[in-house]
């Protein structure tokens, strides 16, 4: 019997607001890949709520770092998302010089803000940071806001008057980082309005050509969709799936888990009612 596939998953966990590693496990392992957990922090809910509390664990990464090699680990693949600044980078630079062997793929979530502002974490040396891990990973996976940051340019660049993107520039910005980085760039989460319908637009860059995954957008701004593209992405990816299929996959199970959401009437922070559509990843 073949053994799952093992997936390093880097990222904080926050109690409420389903969000990074609450979401990215059972996504994961619905995929039938090991999620093997490393949290930079811990909080007591997601930092968009108006107040919580978080307790930092770059240290504690570190050690758990050594522990790995001292007892052998070894991964299929390494996922690494929101980092409190560039301390904790800086172990993920070291993770992936250690880890990243023959055939171990790295994907990274460049977790720096959205809409076109900066999260709390951000600084300028953190960017440059994450430019430098993008130059290692296989995959980067940012929203348009991130995508601007890492191309140096202003976050609220692809935002029109009417609160939209302009898709050709994203893409173009796309193309661009992915040649420099000689990574693959999937641009999550682009807004765009087309015969008067609201679409949600994601652009794959893999292998210098670009294919385009949208979806109809049914609401906005609920927290965790993006943690979830990425692990799906990174486990169906480790799992031998092409990048544009997993993105395609992963659009629907949101759209899905949306769908289930709405009803509720619940805080978009609180995020999306994904357990309840958990079987269509059982599926893949």
């Amino acid at each position: 019997m073949r053994m799952a596939k093992k997936l390093a998953v880097i990222n904080d966990l926050s109690a409420f607001g389903k969000c990074s590693l609450a979401a990215a496990l059972p996504v994961i392992s619905a995929l039938k890949v090991q999620a093997c957990p490393m949290a930079t922090s811990v909080l007591s809910n997601q930092t968009c709520y108006s107040s919580y509390y978080i307790k930092d664990l770059t240290c504690e990464m570190e050690n758990i770092k050594d522990k790995w090699l001292e007892m052998g680990f070894g991964f299929d693949g390494i996922y690494a998302g929101y980092l409190s600044g560039e301390g904790q980078a800086k172990v993920i630079e070291n993770i992936v010089k250690e880890f990243k062997k023959d055939g171990v793929a790295f994907i990274l979530d460049p977790v720096m803000g959205d809409a076109g502002k900066v999260y709390s974490n951000y600084s300028d040396s953190l960017r440059d940071k994450l430019i430098g891990l993008s130059k290692k990973a296989d995959i980067v996976i940012p929203n348009v806001t991130e995508l601007r940051l890492l191309c140096g340019e202003n976050p609220d660049t692809f935002i029109t008057n009417e609160g939209h993107n302009d898709i050709s520039a994203v893409g173009s910005s796309a193309l661009r980082f992915a040649a420099e980085t000689h990574a693959n760039v999937v641009v999550t989460g682009i807004n765009i309005t087309e015969y008067g319908k609201d679409f949600i637009y994601n652009i794959v860059v893999e292998d210098g050509s670009t294919d385009y995954v949208k979806s109809e957008k049914l609401s906005g701004g609920y927290s965790g969709t993006g943690d979830i593209m990425a692990s799906i992405v990174s486990a169906m990816y480790v799992r031998g799936f092409g990048i544009a299929d997993a993105v395609r996959a992963a659009s629907g199970f949101i759209s899905k888990a949306i769908e289930a959401t709405v009803p509720e009437d619940s805080d978009v922070n609180d995020g999306v009612n994904f357990e309840s559509v958990l079987d269509m990843l059982t599926k893949i």
